[in-house]
């Protein structure tokens, strides 16, 4: 019979074993139960056979197709999306892979409430915002956070390719995870050993020049499968849509699982990336780009730097374990820990970001240099002990978790002179020796937060019933080291918590309410010198999600009112941040995703936020919507798979949104015009042809297929603070698999 049933599988055995039917969330689980006749010495026993489970779901992937049915990400247990209270997205590896996504950001163009590209087209960061606010510097792997500040420069980015799956879970999530921004948090998660073994070899070029090759090599190194590999590693060297600029990079991911049984299983693993690109400053001003300027527009692949300043190093690297232990059907122990750091040097020529960007003759940019020296480093345990078991006719799943979090940033920034200014019609670069500029900035800021949480998943009947409680305590100490003062400190205490109602019909409609809270340190001090409290937010939702009890599909629908409090506005009278902000969102996310045939998968979205800025210190804001957020997103994107064409599938999409502001000032001829951008890919499987090519593919994307040129935001008109977007880019991958 060979090994039983892992912990995950037999939790979701006892779930759903009832009348000697075994179902799956997805209806894909197939039980094969032979009776055979009874022993002799068996006293007319009957004894039951092989029990065969095909197929089946898996709460951190790897998933099949574009919908995911279970996570772990909103309850930090194997639990179903439909019976998560709240509103979650998850991007499959299938999905990403689909649509030939190179970043986080790109695999999250078609989600709802999330705007993937608010800084426009970067080679070097996951610039997100998911329902109003920015995640820079706060993104999530494997449920612990990443080493980031949305004041440094060496955050990081995880390559989507070491990923099976991306996780949004909107709204405030604090009651598990502790500080983080309200609008929602992104999780990512990464690739682990599987037991059956694949192979996988790719290399890929584009209509910008390059190369990019990939290799992923799973399976177990031993019979009994008690040890698992795999080793994900990514080479490139990439041209982009801005002249003589380079997307160069290493990408190194191995792990190794050790599972001496069935209740015991403990991974290692490790991440190193590499980031050398030649990369242009994306400042650009906003006559010019988003205004016409007297010659018409700067061109999208007007390279704004100079090859003497051309310095941008980026190493990342993280190294750690997840374990698990079932003790028995009731008990189950977790602990996952993980060290990472950052290092990052900079030195470039960039246009003059704040004012003064064009010289009087219209045509030549003013340009400064730039520098900085940055690092960043955190470690992350989170120990959780969870419980399943009934109390007369309730089932609960109780969790019980501590983390740590230990975290430091160190930062080093300065601005100089002494760069040639840079004539559109007649660029010319490398001309002069340009000097490195002397750091003006250097802080050092140093965290330590403690979390205790509890969350019980009660279940009556159809009705399940989620709560939760946490208790965070955190401390940042920020120094800076020009200054030579002593350092500030933040310290905050905060109770978080959610209540969430779900109730499950049988023909797989869920309608649910939740209300939840959330916290986020804020730093620095006010014009008094009294360092700044953390941010604080609530959130009601209700909605309802669908699963058919036949096929595989998903719908959600939420409706949510959420306000933060305490955010830091500009205070002109005192010249400084001042903490008297509140920012209210309301809206309506629907997302639906639904393979309808074997032939025909389909993904459609659409938001609608209503934003408002309703207390300010600044009486230019008050009253108005917030930044980067449009009113209106939607989506749509299918997969043909025709019949006529055995091995060919044929997809595309359109992904669109309408105005939104992007400047502090509001200026009416500073407001980002709406998009439609299109999107179209073709992938064919040779296998289909000939077996002996079996596991070839051939795969052509094209983003933004009529190369539509817009500007993703304008945060003056004086400086360079515009960028455009991503114009048109053809990719072409082979891959092999066996």
């Amino acid at each position: 019979m060979g090994r039983t049933l892992g912990s995950q599988t037999k939790a979701r055995v006892r779930a759903r074993f009832h009348q000697g039917v075994l179902l799956s969330s997805t209806g894909v689980v197939a039980l094969t139960m032979m009776m055979c006749q009874a022993h002799a010495q068996d006293a007319g026993s009957t004894v039951l056979e092989t029990i065969t489970v095909v197929g089946g779901e898996n709460a951190r992937g790897p998933d099949q197709g574009i919908v995911a049915k279970r996570s772990r990400g909103a309850s930090k247990t194997d639990t179903s999306i439909r019976e998560t209270p709240q509103a979650v997205s998850v991007v499959t590896r299938d999905q990403m892979d689909a649509q030939g996504v190179d970043t986080v950001a790109q695999a999250l163009r078609y989600t709802p409430g999330v705007l993937s590209d608010p800084s426009g087209y970067d080679i070097r960061y996951d610039w997100l915002q998911v329902r109003g606010f920015n995640s820079y510097g706060t993104m999530w792997l494997d449920g612990l956070l990443l080493p980031g500040d949305p004041l440094n420069y060496a955050t990081p980015t995880v390559n989507p390719f070491a990923l099976e799956r991306v996780e949004v879970i909107k709204g405030p999530a604090s009651v598990l995870y502790g500080s983080a921004i309200p609008g929602g948090l992104v999780n990512q998660v990464s690739k682990r050993p599987q037991a059956t073994a694949s192979n996988e070899a790719g290399v890929q070029t584009s209509s910008h020049g390059g190369v990019q090759a990939t290799i992923d090599m799973t399976g177990p190194l031993t019979e009994d499968d008690e040890w698992l590999y795999r080793i994900v590693a990514l080479g490139k060297n990439m041209g982009t849509q801005v002249d003589r600029e380079r997307e160069k990079q290493l990408m190194l991911a191995p792990s190794l699982t050790w599972a001496p049984t069935d209740q015991t299983s403990l991974t290692f693993f490790g991440y190193y990336q590499k980031d050398r690109p030649n990369f242009s400053p994306r400042f650009y001003p906003a006559v010019g780009t988003l205004l016409d300027a007297p010659f018409g527009k700067i061109p999208r692949d007007l390279y704004l730097g100079d090859p003497n300043a051309d310095t941008f190093e980026r190493d990342f690297y993280m190294l750690g374990y997840e374990f698990e232990h079932e003790f028995n059907e009731i008990w189950t122990v977790r602990q996952n820990l993980r060290y990472g750091r950052s290092d990052q040097n900079m030195f470039l020529a960039l246009v003059n970001p704040a004012w003064g960007a064009w010289q009087p003759d219209g045509h030549t940019l003013n340009r400064v240099s730039a520098a900085s020296d940055d690092r960043l480093s955190n470690f992350n345990v989170d120990t959780q002990a969870e419980a399943r078991f009934d109390t007369g006719a309730f089932d609960h799943t109780m969790l019980f978790g501590l983390d740590y979090l230990k975290a430091s940033s160190s930062r080093k920034f300065g601005n100089g002179g002494g760069v040639p200014p840079l004539d559109v019609l007649d660029p010319r670069y490398g001309e002069v020796d340009i000097p490195m500029p002397a750091f003006t900035r250097s802080a050092l800021q140093e965290q330590q937060q403690v979390g205790l949480y509890i969350q019980d998943q009660i279940r009556y009947d159809n009705w399940l019933g989620t709560f939760g409680l946490r208790y965070d305590a955190s401390d940042i100490d920020t120094t800076d080291r020009m200054a030579g003062t002593p350092a500030v400190s933040n310290s905050d205490q905060k109770l978080t918590w959610r209540a969430g109602l779900t109730y499950l019909f049988d023909n797989g409609i869920a309608p649910y309410a939740s209300y939840s809270t959330s916290f986020l340190p804020a730093l620095g001090t006010d014009a008094a010198g009294n360092p700044f409290e953390a941010q604080t937010a609530q959130q009601y939702e209700i909605g309802f999600k669908y699963e058919p009890p036949e096929g595989r599909g998903t719908i959600g629908v939420s409706l949510f009112d959420m306000t933060l409090q305490n955010a830091l506005t500009w205070d002109n009278s005192v010249f400084t941040y001042a903490q008297v902000g509140e920012q209210r969102v309301r809206g309506v996310e629907i997302e639906g995703k639904y393979e309808l045939t074997p032939q025909l998968d389909i993904l459609a979205s659409y938001a609608y936020s209503n934003s408002k800025i309703t207390e300010s210190s600044d009486p230019v804001e008050l009253g108005r919507e917030m930044l980067f957020l449009p009113e209106h997103q939607a989506s749509v994107w299918l997969a043909y798979r025709p019949d006529i064409v055995e091995g060919l599938t044929l997809s595309a999409g359109v992904r669109g949104m309408s105005s939104y502001q992007t400047d502090f000032a509001y200026l009416p001829q500073l407001r980002i015009p709406g998009r439609a951008l299109v999107d179209i890919g073709a992938e064919f499987d040779f296998g289909a042809v000939n077996k002996e090519f079996s596991g070839t593919k051939l795969q052509v994307n094209v983003t933004n297929l009529f190369d539509k040129e817009y500007v993703s935001h304008c945060v003056n008109d004086t400086g360079g603070g515009c960028n455009y977007g991503a114009g048109r880019a053809i990719t072409a991958s082979l891959k092999y698999s066996w």
